[in-house]
């Protein structure tokens, strides 16, 4: 099964869902969070191969709630939460690959040093 990253073209949220071919890939979208209101042709969709080795028998979209999934999600497709909240991303299981969490801290010991 082949992992593909779906999306509204004019929107930033996306997913990763498992499917066979492109096609059945923006099908799918059409009944996940990032693309239930997105008419058919303009969900984009993008190869992620990087992604296949976590699809498992059934599984039909990486799920961000879980903690194995995140991780994937922001290590091989540099996903990211929507707003940074510094407490929340303290116990994030991918906060080590996370560009907007790691540009906190790097920001934060500038500014530390700097005083």
């Amino acid at each position: 099964m082949k992992a593909w990253l779906v999306k509204d073209k004019d929107e930033c949220a996306a997913t990763v869902v498992f499917a066979e071919t492109r096609g059945k890939a923006r099908s799918m979208a059409m009944a996940t969070d990032a693309c239930e209101d997105v008419a058919f042709c303009d969900i984009e969709v993008r190869r992620v191969p990087s992604i296949d080795k976590y699809y498992k028998e059934g599984k039909k979209e990486m799920d961000w709630y879980d903690d194995k999934d995140r991780l994937a999600l922001v290590k091989e497709c540099s996903f990211r939460c929507e707003y940074m909240e510094i407490d929340l991303c303290e116990d994030c299981p991918a906060k080590e690959y996370c560009d907007e969490y790691q540009d906190y801290i790097a920001e934060l010991e500038e500014s530390e040093g700097g005083e």
